[in-house]
């Protein structure tokens, strides 16, 4: 993995994590480490962090423009953004920044999962210790308020966006299915889960097909959570409680979505060559 050193605010860290394929995907973290960084996604990744709590949105413009330049100096065709939460806020608003920069040349989706949607003005649906923390810095920092009332609204930034993307938000939590439902960009498809809880990336993860493994992630995640308000107030009160909604959940991994989304970008082309060569009789 390497550092990238692309001449921003100390708020952010980047790193980079080459492949071989033509692919990449870019990952924001909504905690700490790096989202994703263990799972494979048959792609470069570029990971992206935070160093302060300001939901990513502090001079989004120049921070995606210089991500942007970089990304071109890469051999890369198709592009994923991932986010979860705050992290979820991100992917959309960055994915829009960067596909203003990249529409031409790279082929770009965007993949939220459970998204606050409305950070500015303030939004009293959002009960997340963190979001408490931030207006506390919008209204400490004018560099800070002014991002946010540029970007505080995805569906502001998104407004004309031909940018395509998915948002999987968890239909039982209140919260989240207004915070994603409020989205109205046409490329944008909603997926709404029979889930109760604001993780709902986590039926996505690999280890929910296994029994041992899945209960070895639920007790990381409830050790984590001694050291993160946010987690604290978005799982159950019991590991056994979220073991028994995992299991009960059937969703595709990170990894088979991602590839699905691969495919997709060049699916005319590939599919129409497969189904010429299948009645030639080589297949």
């Amino acid at each position: 993995m390497e550092n990238l050193e692309l001449g921003q605010a100390n708020c952010y860290n980047f790193s980079y994590k080459s492949h071989s394929s033509k692919n990449l995907i870019i990952t924001f973290t909504p905690s700490k480490g790096f989202f994703l960084y263990n799972n494979d996604l048959n792609a470069h990744k570029i990971f992206v962090s935070l160093n302060q709590p300001n939901y990513y949105i502090f001079n989004p413009g120049n921070a995606s423009k210089r991500l942007a330049e970089y990304i071109k100096t890469l051999n890369v065709e198709n592009i994923i953004i991932i986010g979860s939460s705050k992290a979820g806020f991100a992917s959309l608003l960055w994915g829009e920044l960067i596909y203003r920069i990249l529409a031409d040349s790279h082929k770009i989706f965007v993949l939220s999962f459970s998204p606050q949607t409305l950070l500015y003005p303030f939004n009293e649906r959002l009960y997340f210790p963190s979001y408490n923390t931030l207006m506390n810095l919008i209204n400490s920092n004018e560099g800070t308020k002014r991002c946010a009332e540029s970007y505080g609204d995805i569906n502001k930034v998104l407004a004309e966006t031909e940018l395509k993307g998915m948002i999987v938000y968890p239909n039982l939590n209140p919260c989240d299915k207004t915070e994603a439902e409020r989205v109205t960009a046409k490329n944008i498809k909603l997926i709404g889960l029979d889930y109760p809880l604001h993780g709902s990336f986590l039926p996505f993860m690999k280890q929910v097909k296994e029994p041992i493994k899945l209960q070895e992630m639920v007790k990381k995640i409830y050790l984590n959570a001694k050291n993160d308000l946010d987690i604290t107030a978005t799982i159950p009160e019991s590991e056994e409680k979220l073991l028994e909604l995992l299991s009960a959940i059937n969703v595709p991994t990170i990894e088979e979505l991602c590839q699905a989304i691969f495919f997709n970008m060049n699916s005319k082309d590939e599919l129409d060559n497969f189904h010429n060569v299948k009645k030639l009789g080589f297949i």
